[in-house]
C-alpha cells in the first residue's frame, strides 16, 4: 500500500514553481499581507510586500518598494510610507507615496499627501495639504526680494570721487552678476 515507486527519486522537487520553497529574504512581487477586519495592531508595521489593511492599525506603516491599500473596512491612525498608497477606508495620518497616492470615492483621509502623483476620486473626503514635488526635482531656491523691497538687503554705500566710474557696482545678494 505505501510501497515506493521505483522510478520516483527520493528527493523529487515540486512540479510547479509556486510549490517550491522560497527564501524569506527574497519576496516575490505577488506576495501580499492582509490585516483582516477583526485584527487591531498597535505599533509599527513594516515589510517589503504588498499590504492590504481591512482592520485597524495605530502607529506607523512602512512598506519598502510595494503598495499599501487601506480597504473599505480599514481604519489607520498612522503615517504610511510606501511606493503607492490607495485609500478606500479611513486614514488619520500623513501619506508618503514614492509614486502615487489615490483616495477612492469611499476614502476618508485627514492628513498630508506627499507624492509625485495624487488622485482624489469624486466623493472622497480629504482634509490636509498636498505636496506633489517629486524627490528627483531639485530643491527650490529661496526667493530673494528685489532691491528696495521691504526685507531686501540694503545696498552698500557708493564710494565718492572720480574712481567710482571705473569700478562697477557689485550686484545685490541674489542678483545676477553685471556684465561689462
Amino acid at each position: 500500500m505505501w510501497k515506493k515507486k521505483e522510478n520516483e527519486s527520493p528527493t523529487s522537487l515540486p512540479a510547479t514553481p509556486s510549490e517550491q520553497p522560497r527564501t524569506p529574504s527574497a519576496p516575490r512581487r505577488a506576495d501580499r499581507a492582509v490585516i483582516g477586519p477583526t485584527l487591531r495592531i498597535r505599533g509599527e508595521v513594516s515589510g517589503e510586500e504588498e499590504l492590504i489593511v481591512q482592520g485597524q492599525v495605530d502607529g506607523k506603516v512602512v512598506v519598502k518598494g510595494q503598495g499599501v491599500t487601506v480597504g473599505k473596512s480599514g481604519k489607520v491612525r498612522a503615517n504610511i510610507h510606501a511606493r503607492s498608497i490607495r485609500v478606500e477606508g479611513e486614514v488619520r495620518g500623513d501619506l508618503f507615496g514614492e509614486q502615487e497616492v489615490i483616495i477612492e470615492a469611499s476614502g476618508d483621509v485627514e492628513g498630508n499627501l506627499i507624492a509625485p502623483s495624487v488622485r482624489l476620486e469624486n466623493g472622497s473626503r480629504f482634509k490636509g495639504s498636498i505636496d506633489m514635488e517629486s524627490a528627483k526635482q531639485p530643491a527650490a531656491r529661496p526667493m530673494v526680494p528685489p532691491a528696495g523691497a521691504p526685507g531686501a538687503a540694503p545696498k552698500p554705500p557708493q564710494p565718492t570721487g572720480d574712481d567710482s566710474s571705473s569700478k562697477p557696482t557689485p550686484p545685490a545678494p541674489g542678483q545676477p552678476p553685471l556684465r561689462p
